[in-house]
Order: C-alpha cells, then structure tokens, then sequence
C-alpha cells in the first residue's frame, strides 16, 4: 500500500509463466549511452557478416524532463522548500518511467521483427564508479536511468518469449576502440569512428553494439570468414508509442560465460 497526495494505493504483483526461448538466430546488441541513451543492432545467424537495421533512440524527452526538474529542484533547495523537493522527485520518478516503457516498448518491438531474437545488453554493474569526465558531462551521464531501462526491456522481452543475456565486463572490453569490419583497435574522437587500417567511418555508438553482437555470435560458433559489411542503418527512432503497463520481471536475464 502506497499513500499519495492523500490517497492511497495498493499495488499488486502479478506472474506469468512463459516458455522457454527457442535457439536464438538472430542476436541484438543493445548499448547505451550519454548522446544516445539506447543503439541496438542485429546480426543474423544466416549473414554474421551483414549487421542489420542499426537503430537509435536519444531519449531526448528524458533529458529535459531530468533537465527541468534538476532545475527546480536546486531553486527549492535554496528557498530550504524540503517538502516540495520530495514532491517534485515523485513526479520526476513518474515522467521518467513513462518514457523509459515507451522506449523499452520500441526497443522490444524492433526485436519482434526479427527471427527468433536474444537481446545481448552489458551488465552495468560499477558502470558510474568508471566514468569521470567534466563536472557537467558527469552531471548528465549520471542523471541517465541505464539499469532501470535495463530493468523495463528485460520483462517485457521475457514476456513476450525473446530471452536477455547480460555479458561481464570483461567480455565488452573496447568494444568502442575496436573496428568492427578488421578489428583494428585504436582511439576515438567525435561521434565518428574512423579506422587508421581499414579506413572505415562508422557510427560511433553503433560501432559498439557491432562489437558487443560480434563477441556473442562468435561465442555461440557463427563465425565469420570474411569482414563484415556495413551495418544496414536506420534513422533514430522517438519516442511517439504509447507508454506500456508496469509488471514484474518474468525471471533474471542469464549471464553469458
């Protein structure tokens, strides 16, 4: 039970069994980041050399909700209004998660589409302990709800039968160095990957999610002979879907060894 604004609440956990996944054929990648807070790409089991349909979602609408809220918040803080600056962290929490449902929603959609799909996405643990750039790109990056849009695409996902696999750290170690096409690893600048070797200029953010597919597939014997092809890239989608209901995880995503 939950009491807001006078009234209250009751909240009520619902299961559902669902079966179990059938053998993966296509691989999707999810990443996230601070420019785009969600990349996916797909690799099929028939073509590991073809990505396919790169996506993106910029998740805009949150980062001015965060933007705006942030902004008030210090405005109360200075005026010492406490109560206020919880009330307005409630409806924060709520604008957010409706934004995250509405991308989980497309997120899971785009998978859909594919056959018989896993979705790939980095376990985040200790991700913020890592990341230490200037005082406001820190700001940003951290005011960023990664492990909850996690959270969100996983059930959805599990409901609708498409298992989730989260790789360790260990196992996306430069992927966003590493040309995806011959696996050059060099550095990085600008939302640009530019390969000294092969001379490729890829999509930054979507370079990785081609990397993070490629150690999956790579694990699960696809292979591949010969280099990739560029990725078949699609424009960023926004957030126009309605958003979706809120239910409980169907079981953990397992972890990839």
């Amino acid at each position: 039970m939950v009491k807001r604004d006078g009234e209250w609440y009751a909240h009520f956990v619902l299961k559902k069994v669902v079966g179990v996944p059938d053998e993966p054929e296509t691989v999707i990648a999810v990443d996230r980041g601070e420019h785009n807070l969600a990349v996916a790409v797909a690799i099929s089991k028939n073509n590991p050399n073809k990505p396919i349909k790169g996506q993106f979602w910029r998740g805009e609408e949150i980062k001015k909700i965060r933007g705006l809220y942030g902004h008030i918040r210090r405005r109360l803080q200075e005026k010492k209004l406490l109560k206020k600056v919880k009330e307005f962290k409630g409806k924060e929490r709520r604008k957010v998660n409706q934004q995250l449902h509405i991308i989980a929603n497309q997120i899971v959609a785009y998978a859909k589409q594919l056959p018989k799909p896993v979705i790939v996405m980095e376990d985040l643990t200790g991700i913020r302990d890592g990341f230490h750039k200037s005082k406001e790109l820190n700001r940003r990056f951290h005011s960023l709800p990664f492990r909850e849009l996690q959270k969100i695409i996983e059930y959805k996902a599990l409901l609708e039968g498409i298992d989730v696999v989260y790789l360790e750290k260990k196992l996306v170690k430069n992927t966003s160095r590493t040309c995806h096409r011959c696996g050059y690893v060099t550095q990085v600048n600008g939302r640009i990957f530019r390969c000294p070797r092969c001379g490729t200029e890829y999509d930054r953010e979507l370079n990785v999610c081609v990397n993070i597919a490629h150690r999956v597939t790579s694990s699960m014997g696809w292979g591949r002979c010969e280099p990739p092809e560029p990725a078949d890239e699609e424009m960023g989608a926004k957030p126009t879907l309605n958003a979706g209901s809120l239910a409980p995880l169907g079981r953990r995503g397992s972890s990839l060894e």
